[in-house]
């Protein structure tokens, strides 16, 4: 069946007026993590470099745990990596994203009763 409306939106985690999480900071996320670099993720997204460290930032501020930590130097250079608590939110914002796209879904079934 066609619709003529549908319901569409994305789903924003908030502390406050500030967004804690979104899809990018959740990419952001997964590439640091898969990559343990924020220069290689931020590229990956087509990201500046300042826009990935701002998220970074951001979330860690507004976290009550650090999401992503930064080892300096040693034998490999450093890097980046993504602790236990970002790997949970990652998980657990992703639930929420499925929960959010069930009630979008129910909510577009229902649209066809309604006479815009």
């Amino acid at each position: 069946m066609i619709r003529p409306f549908n319901v569409n939106g994305s789903l924003e985690i908030h502390k406050g007026d500030d967004c804690f999480l979104d899809s990018k900071r959740i990419a952001l996320l997964k590439l640091v993590k898969e990559k343990g670099s924020i220069n290689s993720a931020s590229k990956e997204l087509k990201m500046s470099y300042q826009q990935a460290w701002h998220f970074i930032k951001s979330m860690n501020e507004l976290s009550p745990l650090p999401v992503i930590v930064k080892q300096r130097g040693g034998s490999n250079g450093g890097g980046t990596m993504v602790t236990r608590y970002g790997e949970r939110i990652i998980r657990e914002y992703e639930a929420l994203v499925e929960k959010h796209k069930a009630f979008q879904d129910e909510i577009n079934d229902s649209l066809w009763l309604c006479d815009f």
